[in-house]
């Protein structure tokens, strides 16, 4: 990467949907990635998206999840175990939703320790471990992703039938699935756990090294919550960014990768205080119809200290979103 190119980080998630990639190629070039896994090589799609330099995966070494692994393993034994046929996580974290803000990290604890009881392993440690956390995380959003999926195709499926049966669209139908998913994590995969996610992310961030290079990366993320939880939670943020809608280039239009390098040397100069809040921004001139939304938010070294306790450290996130 060029050194004057402006560094770019996903987070809170280990696992990037095949939406979120939408989202985050539409703006930029490349983003780097902590996918809690050694290699991509049971992940073709984002192996060759790591092979173009579209992503750039900080990958975790065999022996740090090694591990962790294991007490997943564990705990989806003893989930098997106790929910008989139910076969996917989120059914379980429907009737036992221990990942969210409101029942906090007691309950997992206690769920874990049921679960890997046998180990002798010190369970207050295991829920302590950033990785563990983020781990079923990465679980959680990857099995989302599957299940929602289906229920697209299956829902396509039978408009397309009803169009062939009627010759007619069915709209009601569509209108039906729309609120099918209105409430799915799928929306926005931040609103789960969504403190646990962020102060996990940026505890094995810290481990990795992430903040100690000359030059904090930009983190990048397309959840309104977890911006919204950051802003919640420290003091003397600047508001430095905030499009409602800003007309943006498809994946096929010559013209995106040119925008791309003049949206990210605008962020990077708006960061480093070099342009005035309000600036006009690079804007697509064509007739792409795609349309997003872009909120930057700087976040002091105080600030940081005292939330994340990164010390001497001021962050930059963006809030990226295509809209429909």
């Amino acid at each position: 990467m060029p050194e004057n190119m402006l560094k770019t980080m996903f987070f809170p998630f280990a696992h990037i949907s095949k939406t979120q990639l939408t989202s985050v190629t539409t703006f930029f070039q490349n983003m780097g990635l902590l996918p809690l896994v050694p290699d991509f090589a049971s992940d073709p799609l984002r192996a060759a998206l790591t092979e173009k330099g579209i992503l750039q995966p900080l990958f975790s070494s065999a022996q740090e999840l090694l591990g962790v692994e294991k007490q997943v393993q564990s705990y989806l034994d003893w989930a098997k175990l106790h929910r008989g046929n139910e076969r996917n996580l989120k059914s379980l974290l429907k009737d036992e939703p221990y990942f969210m803000d409101a029942t906090g990290l007691s309950s997992i604890q206690s769920q874990i320790k049921r679960g890997v009881k046998e180990t002798g392993a010190d369970p207050k440690k295991e829920v302590q471990n950033p990785l563990l956390l983020l781990k079923f995380a990465q679980l959680l959003d990857a099995q989302n992703e599957g299940i929602d999926d289906e229920l697209r195709v299956l829902e396509n499926s039978k408009n397309s039938l009803f169009s062939e049966l009627t010759g007619e669209n069915s709209e009601k139908n569509f209108e039906t699935f729309a609120r099918l998913l209105e409430d799915s994590a799928y929306t926005d995969p931040g609103r789960i756990m969504t403190k646990e996610r962020v102060l996990s992310w940026f505890r094995y961030a810290g481990e990795k090294k992430i903040f100690n290079q000359p030059g904090a990366p930009l983190l990048v993320t397309t959840s309104p919550a977890v911006l919204d939880f950051m802003v919640s939670r420290c003091e003397g943020v600047i508001n430095a960014l905030d499009i409602d809608s800003i007309k943006v280039h498809e994946n096929d239009c010559e013209k995106k990768c040119s925008w791309q390098q003049s949206f990210s040397q605008f962020l990077k100069e708006t960061i480093a205080g070099k342009k005035s809040f309000g600036s006009v921004q690079p804007e697509a001139d064509d007739r792409c119809r795609l349309s997003g939304r872009i909120k930057l938010c700087l976040f002091p070294e105080g600030g940081m200290k005292a939330f994340l306790n990164i010390p001497d450290q001021s962050i930059a996130v963006c809030l990226v979103q295509l809209k429909s």
